[in-house]
């Protein structure tokens, strides 16, 4: 195992994390339970972190691993997290690189040669790269001092987003047996906790459990046949600054022109915008240029903007676990926010369809296990670790299948462990240069009309000749006098003449095989996880239908229910607790019932209590309270102060 850097050999542990905190953070305290978690992960200890959405999750494992040295192994499956969460990293002075399914073998060698040599202090990998053997071992000549697992709840059967690659992040241990683990999820219901911590094969049982309670934030659910409108008012009512999710693309960018057309600064995010532009309208809401931020679940993660006054879904989500991450982006500063979930009757109706149409038949998803490995041409006994884009368009269109089927049919599939699928949004292209410079001088001299596009290369990308780098086509094509079209072509020739090694973008996903083709005239799909999943999906979007349907629990103790918590009181003012309030008013037994409430804590005048209670009759107000004060049940004072006695 790595310990601590030598230059702070000498200073205690807390002394070491408060160095760190300070110098890459520039905080001086922790927010609550961050300190007792990284002191568990220094006490050698596998540790479980369960923190609610914004409540720091990542410097938990980011802290420790700086403290212990060596490399901290990260496994987190969203590659748009690890790439947030690198740069992120980078931008503090810290070194950091992901390996994610985008990088082909010679950029994965280099990534894991500079790791060797000590250079990377944090190594960001997919649970897909563990499950391959060659990889683990490759991670063993690796100096890794910690393994933290990100999004821990994926490992769980139990679990919202199950990954079966994760299943295989225990065998680490093999190659790591004096390495501890720090797990960190923001959401896990009793039985999914106890499950990360048998899959992770935990030594002692170290769990820190913050609650899930958020007393700032108001939950509310609004039945709304026309939700544009009802979104536009929540705008105009709230103010400050949004975020607006929905279920597909094509909405985010309707729905965030229908908003600039009302005169509302919004712009959309989604995985399938460039990088550039990704950052771009991120910054812009962050820097609040932008008001309103129209996004898929694509967005969110890794974002830590404090002053997010309103989070409103205008569709179902598919778990209470999806939707409780989800709002609780809204009010990390502690001050009032709302997380706004409008529905109608066919919204329910929508998510029960989705439900069947995310279980497809066995026969479709064998019908699309035979498309999508004819379409590769990959025979039989053939395929496992095979990396391809995929172009469910092609492939659809080829094989007569319906995409939601087959998409559907690919999670199934997933979820058995034959194949990984990976949305990882744009890519933007790559060059690294591969002819020695000797050979380049000579290739330039014998084909001059390359010269000025390998100098532009060289003099605005560093590092060329150690790594691959991103570049900006546009920016290239200008430098070198060129057309865009003309430097795709010369890119192309240089690629095939051996003097770089260029990888066009692309905005496709990726599709890893993780088994070989199995051949069905002789052999079934296994489908062994298929009806637990399904029942546990049915029983999850239930939980929604129940979440949104319910009218007289208190929304936030439906939510902290789900995740085992009971100890807790009506929060009073979700949509729920406000209707109860009012009918309460209705009643005398009621109305007194919360006169005595609000003088439990200060006197008010009596036409403070009347401005209090806008909505009761001033009159059938003032008499209660003279009753109240007849019955020795209240008391007044010479400057007409009504107390409770």
């Amino acid at each position: 195992m790595y310990f601590r850097n030598p230059i702070h050999s000498s200073l205690t542990q807390k002394q070491d994390i408060f160095f760190y905190l300070k110098k890459h953070w520039g905080y001086d305290s922790f927010r609550p339970l961050q300190q007792d978690i990284i002191e568990s992960v220094l006490n050698n200890k596998d540790t479980l972190a369960l923190l609610p959405t914004g409540g720091g999750k990542s410097l938990c494992f980011q802290i420790p691993g700086l403290v212990i040295g060596g490399t901290c192994l990260v496994v987190s499956p969203l590659i748009a997290l690890m790439n947030d969460q690198v740069q992120n990293l980078k931008n503090k002075g810290i070194s950091a690189v992901a390996i994610t399914s985008s990088m082909n073998a010679k950029e994965i060698d280099i990534a894991l040669n500079n790791a060797a040599y000590g250079h990377v202090q944090f190594l960001y990998v997919s649970p897909e790269r563990i499950e391959n053997e060659t990889f683990r071992q490759r991670l063993s000549y690796l100096p890794i001092g910690l393994i933290a697992i990100d999004e821990a709840h994926c490992i769980s059967q139990w679990g919202y987003d199950f990954r079966p690659s994760y299943l295989k992040i225990a065998e680490l241990r093999e190659y790591f047996p004096n390495v501890n683990m720090i797990a960190v999820t923001a959401s896990a219901t009793k039985e999914v906790v106890e499950d990360i911590q048998l899959k992770l094969s935990f030594k002692n049982q170290g769990v820190f459990r913050q609650s899930f309670e958020r007393k700032n934030i108001r939950y509310v659910v609004q039945i709304e046949e026309n939700k544009y409108e009802r979104l536009l008012k929540v705008i105009h009512n709230i103010g400050g600054s949004g975020i607006v999710y929905v279920r597909n693309r094509k909405k985010t960018e309707e729905i965030s022109r229908w908003l600039v057309q009302n005169k509302i600064s919004a712009s959309f995010y989604h995985a399938g915008i460039n990088t550039n532009e990704r950052a771009t309208v991120q910054q812009n809401w962050i820097d609040n240029k932008s008001q309103v931020i129209v996004a898929t679940n694509a967005f969110g993660m890794g974002i830590d903007k404090p002053d997010v006054r309103f989070v409103v879904h205008l569709d179902l989500p598919e778990s209470l676990e999806a939707y409780f991450q989800e709002a609780g982006r809204a009010g990390r500063d502690e001050k009032a926010a709302y997380a706004i979930l409008l529905c109608n009757n066919f919204d329910v109706v929508n998510l029960k369809e989705q439900y069947e149409q995310k279980t497809p038949s066995i026969e479709e998803i064998k019908q699309s296990y035979q498309a999508i490995f004819n379409f590769y041409q990959i025979p039989v006994e053939s395929g496992e670790g095979l990396s391809v884009s995929f172009d469910m368009e092609e492939v659809t269109r080829n094989y007569n299948l319906k995409p939601i089927t087959l998409f559907n049919s690919l999670k199934c599939l997933e979820k058995e462990g034959y194949v990984s699928f990976l949305d990882s949004g744009y890519e933007p292209s790559k060059v690294m240069m591969v002819m020695g410079k000797d050979e380049l001088y000579n290739f330039q001299i014998k084909f001059p009309k390359y010269e000025p596009l390998i100098k532009v290369l060289l003099r605005s990308y560093g590092g060329l000749y150690e790594q691959y780098s991103h570049i900006k086509e546009k920016d290239v094509a200008y430098r070198a006098k060129i057309s865009e079209h003309e430097l795709s072509l010369q890119l192309d020739n240089l690629h095939k003449q051996g003097v770089i090694s260029f990888i066009p973008q692309t905005t496709l996903p990726k599709l890893i095989f993780l088994q070989n083709r199995i051949n069905l005239k002789f052999e079934s799909i296994r489908l062994i996880n298929y009806p637990i999943l399904k029942e546990k999906a049915l029983t999850r979007i239930n939980s929604v239908v129940n979440y949104v349907t319910e009218k007289n629990i208190c929304r936030s103790r439906l939510l902290l229910s789900y995740f085992n918590e009971t100890d807790f009181k009506d929060c009073g003012y979700c949509d729920v607790c406000v209707e109860k309030y009012k009918r309460n008013l209705e009643t005398d037994e009621g109305l007194i019932e919360n006169i005595k409430l609000e003088l439990s804590n200060q006197s008010f005048k009596l036409s403070d209590l009347i401005h209090k209670f806008q909505s009761v009759n001033s009159k059938r107000l003032n008499d209660i309270v003279n009753k109240l004060i007849d019955d020795d049940v209240l008391s007044i004072d010479e400057e007409k102060h009504i107390y409770l006695k």
